[in-house]
């Protein structure tokens, strides 16, 4: 059961910098002589696309073998990671409340499989 596992933590890692691709395509192309596709279209908002495809497919085999509770507590690290990500790579700020928020996630998942 350890290849599951380890496919859904790489389904987590996949999801945060697939959404950490979405916030980077969202502001390319954001002037007026862009276009109205240019968020939609541009090489960070299709390569999530790409990432969230792979999300799919790779959580689609792991629930084969991984039950689903265990799976989406696994997934709430999704959280975790975007924050972790948005942080290092785009710059935003984590706040005091969303460390309290992350340190329960990491709690849950921690009583969840004990």
């Amino acid at each position: 059961m350890l290849i599951p596992i380890v496919l859904v933590l790489l389904a987590v890692l996949f999801t945060g910098f697939g959404q950490v691709l979405l916030k980077k395509g969202s502001k390319s192309g954001c002037n007026a002589s862009a276009g109205f596709l240019a968020p939609y279209l541009n090489r960070y908002t299709i390569s999530a696309y790409g990432l969230l495809l792979a999300t799919t497919i790779i959580s689609v085999i792991a629930l084969q073998a991984v039950p689903l509770k265990l799976f989406y507590a696994i997934a709430s690290l999704n959280f975790v990671v975007v924050a972790g990500l948005s942080w290092g790579l785009l710059k935003e700020e984590i706040s005091g409340k969303m460390l309290v928020g992350i340190g329960l996630i990491v709690a849950g998942i921690l009583v969840f499989n004990l």
